[in-house]
């Protein structure tokens, strides 16, 4: 099980496949991969066309069927999305480095490194008022982490840690990772305010990195340039350098990387459980 989401950007593959059909096709293709790779770890000849494999898939009303089907014929239905993939080599919303970028993944269960990557962007309470702007806001929308909290009482499935994070404000209040992860994930769409607010309230945005340096040199994840008339007048990225390879924390560094090309770029990013 992962969080999907996906940034709604115009492009050359989605004139031709419509989204939705494009994320049931790569949805459906790691389905298939998942399978033959369980399959093969006991028969490494097993065939594509023996191979069954189960998708969820919903139908007009939004209900969830499951669906029976081989992962050749998978691959048959996929095969129609990868000869577009060359569109995808110099994309501006790839967020991935692969085919098909706009849409990411973070894989369960949400380990407790990447708890605290989201918890440590949560300014210190001190002298600075943002943490509390950011408790106001949590209760004025009613975001309490009760979803979250529900889905952490299946240990092991959806988080690594059985308890949430905690940090304490001056004030007396608590923010908890049950809470900012509902934020950032249990919202459905985030639009481009949306997403910019995001990025600054837990100071994940550097917006005045230097243009005069190769852009290679520069250390941040994620970096776009501002141009005019040809010329590139600003670079913003993430407020992030790149550091532990774990696959969750990768993975949520990534997904920052989605809200800031939503906000740059001007399109939603959706979410999805």
């Amino acid at each position: 099980m992962s969080i999907i989401y996906y940034l709604d950007f115009p492009c050359a593959v989605k004139e031709q496949i419509r989204p939705g059909r494009m994320l049931r096709l790569l949805y459906a293709r790691e389905r298939a991969n998942e399978e033959m790779n369980r399959a093969r770890k006991t028969k490494p000849d097993a065939r594509a066309e023996d191979v069954r494999v189960e998708l969820s898939l919903k139908d007009a009303d939004g209900t969830s069927n499951l669906v029976a089907t081989t992962a050749a014929d998978i691959e048959r239905q996929y095969a129609e999305l990868d000869r577009l993939s060359h569109h995808c080599m110099d994309c501006r919303a790839r967020i991935e480095a692969q085919s098909f970028g706009c849409r990411g993944r973070i894989d369960f269960p949400f380990t407790l490194k990447a708890e605290t990557l989201l918890m440590q962007r949560v300014r210190a309470s001190g002298g600075d008022p943002t943490a509390s702007m950011l408790a106001n806001y949590f209760e004025n929308n009613g975001i309490s982490g009760n979803r979250a909290g529900d889905m952490r009482n299946l240990h092991g499935v959806f988080f690594e840690s059985t308890m949430p994070l905690v940090r304490r404000l001056t004030d007396g209040r608590k923010i908890s990772s049950n809470q900012v992860f509902e934020l950032f994930f249990q919202t459905g769409q985030i639009g481009p305010k949306h997403a910019r607010f995001l990025l600054g309230m837990f100071d994940l945005l550097a917006p005045n990195l230097p243009i005069d340096r190769p852009l290679q040199s520069l250390p941040n994840l994620f970096v776009v340039e501002r141009e005019d008339s040809g010329m590139v007048v600003q670079r913003i990225g993430l407020n992030l350098v790149a550091g532990d390879e774990e696959r969750c924390t990768r993975q949520l560094e990534n997904y920052f990387g989605g809200l800031l090309l939503a906000s740059e770029l001007g399109h939603d990013l959706w979410v999805k459980i």
